[in-house]
């Protein structure tokens, strides 16, 4: 027979055993999600705190765990509620499960280490708050349409200078036609304006096939049906226009070098947009990224963020998109050779089947 403190440091043991295996799964399945979902930042952080948490396994003692393990005597083991059997709300609900795992997990550990390993305890004590806010940034992040912007490769940007009618056939010619993407950008409008042309472009536009976002304007985005909002570097900050916007829409930014895409891997945006790329009818630059920063972009989030969209913009159009295809980008985002063309629907579709075959 054990004696007390045999006994009690034999079932925390089993308590690190169980609840690490059972942390180890769960941020497996939300490193995936992340992954599969392509938000490699958040894959990143889930793949560095399961490394962390090992550290403090070995520190516990790998054999000393497996020789408390007793997993045909858990009491526990068969005990099992209606909702663990289910995932009605498919990926939503999988990703809570997984979270909700993890973090009582990180509770248990932290805990038991307090007896067993204190100098631990703190450890994993930090781990448990940084997962509180990777699984929120990751639950808020899969309400959002990721799927269909990985998807997405031809982005449009047009102004509210069109009467509403001509507007709303203009509108619904380029979403039929195969753009994905539409953003109001107009400077000279005020707000009740922009809001009428975005209600009238989201009535307009096929829903299934295209998405419209409006530019700069995160108030009006918030407040709106909006996709979503895309901003510059010396617009709302990031993280600020997150917190304004509703959960489920995106947040694309503007980047004209490699120090800029790297940040905004980090900072966690949806997409980006690189360039200026050429010079451009819609707006003026002192100057440009050019080709050769897109060869750089391209390149740089093949290898560390592959799963981040990222557009092409400025100045592009049929005749120079065999450059911005050949430096390795797959995406664009133009404005007045589609809005502005004679024929707007021939212009959006001639490029669109361009990207596609690219």
């Amino acid at each position: 027979m054990h004696d007390p403190i045999d006994h009690s440091q034999i079932v925390l043991r089993r308590m690190i055993d169980a609840n690490s295996n059972r942390v180890m799964e769960g941020l497996r399945t939300l490193e995936d999600v992340a992954r599969f979902s392509g938000i490699s930042k958040l894959q990143a952080e889930y793949k560095s705190i399961r490394h962390a948490l090992g550290q403090t396994i070995d520190a516990v003692g790998p054999i000393a765990l497996l020789s408390a393990r007793d997993a045909q005597g858990d009491v526990g083991r068969e005990v099992k509620t209606p909702s663990e059997l289910r995932r009605t709300e498919g990926l939503a609900s999988i990703l809570a499960a997984a979270a909700s795992r993890v973090e009582q997990g990180l509770r248990v550990i932290e805990e038991s280490c307090k007896f067993l390993l204190p100098q631990e305890s703190s450890k994993v004590e930090r781990l448990r708050y940084q997962v509180y806010d990777l699984n929120a940034a990751l639950r808020l992040a899969i309400q959002r349409d990721v799927d269909f912007l990985r998807q997405a490769k031809l982005y449009v940007l047009v102004d509210c200078q069109l009467p509403l009618e001509q507007f709303n056939l203009r509108i619904a010619q380029i979403s039929r036609a195969g753009v994905q993407l539409i953003q109001i950008r107009d400077k000279q409008a005020d707000a009740i304006r922009i809001v009428e042309y975005l209600r009238a472009a989201c009535d307009s536009a096929d829903s299934k096939e295209t998405r419209v976002l409006i530019n700069d304007r995160v108030d009006i985005a918030a407040t709106t049906q909006a996709a979503g909002v895309h901003v510059g570097q010396v617009d709302l900050s990031v993280g600020a226009s997150r917190r304004l916007l509703q959960p489920s829409q995106c947040l694309g930014l503007s980047t004209h070098n490699l120090d800029q895409v790297r940040r905004a891997v980090e900072l966690g945006v949806d997409y980006i947009g690189c360039g200026p790329t050429f010079p451009s009818n819609t707006k003026s630059f002192e100057r440009f990224s050019g080709i050769s920063f897109l060869a750089q972009a391209a390149a740089w989030l093949r290898a560390s963020a592959p799963g981040l969209p990222a557009y092409a913009i400025g100045g592009i159009d049929s005749q120079n998109l065999p450059q911005v295809l050949e430096a390795g980008f797959t995406r664009v985002a133009v404005g007045s050779c589609v809005w502005r063309a004679e024929n707007p629907a021939n212009a959006a579709e001639s490029l669109r089947l361009e990207l596609d075959r690219a």
